[in-house]
């Protein structure tokens, strides 16, 4: 049971890691002079949307070999 349990805490902290990645956002603006245009401003991920992606995918693959452990250990258990 404890492996059951370790899995599943690898699997629901990345899932989390992920998640806050994903939404710690940056936002920057750049004001214009008056008379001069507009001002204009930009948000994304605080990692870059590269950075995004590689953390997403790391995630994804330890999610999916937490998964198969937790499959392995539940089958593992005595019935």
């Amino acid at each position: 049971m404890n492996r059951l349990a370790a899995w599943t805490a690898v699997a629901i902290t990345s899932t989390l890691i992920v998640v806050f990645f994903a939404m710690y956002q940056v936002s920057i603006c750049a004001d214009a002079a008056p008379g001069h245009g507009e001002s204009v401003c930009t948000s994304g991920p605080a990692i870059g949307v590269p950075g995004l992606w590689v953390v997403s995918i790391i995630g994804a693959v330890v999610v999916a070999v937490a998964v198969w452990q937790i499959v392995r250990a539940w089958r593992a258990l005595p019935r």
